[in-house]
């Protein structure tokens, strides 16, 4: 059974760490015990291919989904759990769903009336949008909208999935720059992408996972291969011998 452990230690270097989880999803195997860390006030990247179980991490974690097995250590700073926060890759609406933008940051927020302008603001929201039903919106605005909320709401820790999959070009620099700009204000960002240039341009930390490809050593490991930075390690490898090609699970993580 998994197991969430609130710990006080303002002097961890994590402020998230698994233990051996593993994760079962409609008789599949997800997630093998895998073990790696969220480095606090860090640029956090979790990557791989699809169907390395990236987006079930980032849900088991936020107990959004019940893991197997394993032990997730949450490391606080105070005597209260930290804020975690998600945005996911999209999100359907259901056409009866008529909240208006303003409504919506009200009721999923508590954001003040007063402050509704600036929390889209923030994330460059069109404001002449505001008064629009969200099942109008974009995918784009959509994903924005709900970066809005989840800012607003001050997280210790937040996940983003997949950030700038539907933004057009003129707003994935403004995303990047307020994604910066809140690390350094000191939220623990992790983030979900195939999209390695913004790995090798942003990451701090990189948690990379493969399933099923063929690995003759850690050496070989084509995840290993595929990060920018060197200072990596082997966390976790499943297979009945290492010497040999294999299919399986492996967790590389850079630190």
């Amino acid at each position: 059974m998994l197991t969430t452990d609130l710990k006080l230690n303002s002097d961890h270097v994590n402020i998230v760490e698994c233990h051996d989880v593993s994760l079962t999803r409609n008789t599949t195997e997800v997630l093998c015990e895998a073990s790696c860390c969220i480095p606090r006030n860090s640029l956090t990247f979790i990557v791989g291919e699809n169907g390395t179980g990236k987006s079930s991490l980032a849900l088991t974690i936020l107990g959004l989904l019940p893991g197997n097995d394993g032990l997730i250590c949450l490391h606080s700073q105070s005597s209260r759990e930290p804020v975690l926060g998600y945005v996911p890759q999209s999100i359907d609406f259901p056409k009866q769903f008529k909240l208006t933008v303003s409504e919506y940051l009200q009721y999923s927020a508590e954001v003040k009336n007063s402050e509704i302008e600036a929390t889209l603001a923030r994330v460059d929201f069109p404001l002449n949008h505001i008064a629009s039903q969200i099942t109008q919106l974009s995918g784009g605005q959509v994903q924005k909208l709900l970066l809005a909320a989840e800012l607003y709401r001050k997280p210790d820790v937040l996940f983003l999935d997949e950030p700038l999959a539907n933004v057009d070009d003129s707003s994935e620099k403004h995303i990047i720059d307020v994604i910066l700009e809140i690390r350094n204000q000191g939220v623990t960002i992790a983030i979900i992408t195939h999209d390695w240039n913004m790995v090798s341009n942003y990451a701090d930390h990189v948690i990379c996972l493969n399933k099923n490809f063929a690995c003759t050593s850690t050496s070989a490991c084509l995840c290993k291969n595929s990060l920018s930075k060197v200072n990596i390690k082997n966390i976790q490898k499943v297979t009945p011998d290492p010497e040999h090609m294999h299919d399986g699970f492996c967790y590389i993580e850079n630190i």
